[in-house]
């Protein structure tokens, strides 16, 4: 038997391996994992898999369809309730076999809520199979905090996102790339899909945050126009306009131009879901002052690790003060760094009034002196860590 567990990196294995192990969790041994099961991380770079080879696998590699037998999701790993979720789970249950499953973590209704995490009824919601009880659901409960997915009386329809573009295509362009005889990549293929692999999962975390930030603010149905300033290459801006949650009405984004990143996915994804990003976005290729000046203002900036990627150097100050002028009455600009903002900046960001501060781990808004609750209690005390130094949180100042 073949079993798979996901974990956010190497450090949360332990942890989580023994929530599915716990009694607690499988008390009549429904979920109890093979002893040999084996571990995938976003960040691993070993791609030369053999499930016996006792090493950590990259989570974004290309397993044959209907191979494994089980896939489990680390309490480590967050995975949020969104399209990109939902394209995530339904990829991962083309991957087991027909009888296999795909095991979460599920929290309590209000708790997953508060986190955008899945629940039962949010499971239900995208992957309900069966009609008025008859056949077999693609949902089944299995123990306290734990649920499964399996193929039931019909497959989960797609959901449109930018990971449903990178599983189809991914393989496909790394196999262009390698035998294209007009091009000579200065890379190996490993180390091709580990970078397209980190770009789309650093992505997806940062809008998973980005997309909670504007349903507070601006709800479901309300339009709101987006600009884009990061090292994602419109990437976060195409996954807002295919969003369920929030309702982006036109997305600008800036596009970088990197000669190692041979894969134009702007263009391509634009192509991919032609009748939901036509007209709607925006690629601008040329500087993220250009890219502000698009449109005569925008309900959300976006300004995400342009310290540590240099993409505006020495300018950043000008920079926040432009999009600040940009914003349309009651807009936010939300500016978050990977690393930690540094002091030069949190000094400028410390002088505007009207901020809040969100979690880099949960969906979560952060309230000074109030704790958030984790099924994994590694990352519930980095929680605390983040919440009193706020450094590496996701800032959002409103007009």
């Amino acid at each position: 038997m073949t079993d798979l567990i996901i974990h956010k990196n190497e450090k949360y294995i332990e942890e989580d391996l023994a929530y599915y192990f716990s009694d607690q969790r499988d008390v009549n041994n429904q979920i109890r994992p093979n002893q040999n099961i084996y571990s995938l991380t976003p960040d691993s770079q070993h791609f030369d898999l053999d499930f016996n080879d006792g090493k950590i696998g990259n989570l974004f590699f290309p397993f044959a369809p209907y191979s494994i037998d089980r896939i489990y999701i680390g309490i480590s790993f967050p995975l949020f309730s969104n399209n990109w979720g939902t394209a995530f789970l339904r990829h991962l249950m083309t991957r087991v076999k027909p009888e296999g499953s795909v095991i979460l973590p599920v929290y309590p209704e209000m708790q997953a809520g508060e986190k955008n995490f899945w629940s039962r009824s949010f499971l239900e919601n995208n992957f309900l199979s069966r009609s008025r009880w008859k056949g077999i659901s693609n949902i089944w409960a299995e123990n306290d905090g734990v649920m499964s997915l399996r193929i039931g009386r019909k497959f989960p329809v797609e959901t449109k996102s930018i990971l449903a573009f990178f599983f189809e295509e991914a393989g496909n362009k790394v196999l262009r790339l390698s035998i294209s005889s007009n091009s000579a990549p200065t890379q190996t293929i490993d180390q091709i899909l580990f970078n397209l692999g980190q770009r789309y999962w650093k992505a997806a975390n940062e809008y998973a945050i980005t997309e909670r930030v504007i349903y507070d603010y601006f709800g479901m149905k309300r339009p709101v126009s987006l600009c884009e300033i990061d090292n994602h290459n419109g990437l976060i801006a195409l996954e807002s306009l295919l969003s369920n949650y929030i309702n982006v009405s036109k997305a600008v984004s800036l596009i970088t131009k990197d000669p190692e990143k041979s894969f134009n996915e702007p263009e391509e994804l634009t192509n991919r879901y032609h009748s939901e990003t036509n007209t709607r976005f925006v690629p601008v290729t040329s500087t993220a002052e250009d890219a502000l000046n698009v449109a005569p203002s925008y309900d959300i900036v976006c300004i995400f690790n342009i310290e540590s990627s240099q993409i505006i150097p020495n300018r950043i100050n000008e920079l926040i003060a432009l999009a600040l002028d940009k914003l349309s009455p009651g807009g936010i600009v939300i500016v978050y760094e990977e690393q930690g903002l540094s002091s030069e900046i949190t000094q400028v960001l410390d002088a505007y009034e009207r901020v809040t501060y969100y979690s880099s781990y949960v969906a979560s808004k952060l309230n000074a002196n109030e704790a958030i609750s984790h099924y994994c209690s590694s990352i519930e005390e980095e929680l605390v860590t983040e919440n009193s130094g706020r450094q590496k949180a996701f800032r959002v100042i409103q007009r």
